[in-house]
């Protein structure tokens, strides 16, 4: 019997160590991960300063990691109500050749949070082109390319225009 309490003691005694070591390793833990979370800032820049910039031609371009992305509109500057082609080439930065993306096209007015989509489709020079009577009417328009490289994360390409 005497042998029963001594093992029941150190039992218990085992039982109240875990219990407090677990409770230490769940502090550290949270600890570390308040340490090591990453602060999210949110900066309010204006949306043309962030925009790709068009040429008299409707001609602009953005280099980011994967790729040197290109980009037309034609006619330019568009006209309401008209057809009008947006047109995308996506070279790959090391090889300099063209990437196999998946691109869709959202026109909305700046206010707007949403737009209207349009499929890019693939032709057979390797660019992406949507058309169609993209600005029903005259006044500001922003074009937003949602470029899906694969692996990586979906890409944003923005631009502004003026209908007229």
């Amino acid at each position: 019997m005497e042998v029963a309490r001594i093992a029941l003691r150190w039992v218990i005694v085992a039982l109240v160590a875990a219990s407090f070591l677990l409770i230490v390793t769940v502090a550290l833990v949270r600890l570390e991960a308040q340490r090591t979370a990453v602060r999210t800032v949110e900066l309010q820049l204006p949306m043309d300063s962030i925009a790709v910039v068009l040429s008299a031609e409707g001609l602009g371009a953005q280099i980011v990691e994967p790729a040197e992305l290109r980009i037309k509109l034609d006619p330019y500057p568009p006209r309401a109500g008209t057809p009008a082609t947006v047109t995308l080439v996506a070279l790959d930065r090391r090889t300099h050749g063209l990437m196999t993306i998946t691109p869709t096209l959202s026109i909305a007015e700046p206010a707007q949070v949403e737009g209207r989509d349009y499929p890019m489709a693939r032709q057979s020079n390797g660019a992406y082109v949507a058309s169609g009577a993209l600005f029903p009417r005259p006044g500001s328009w922003r074009l937003r390319v949602n470029i899906d490289f694969g692996a990586l994360e979906t890409y944003r390409m923005l631009a502004l225009v003026e209908a007229r």
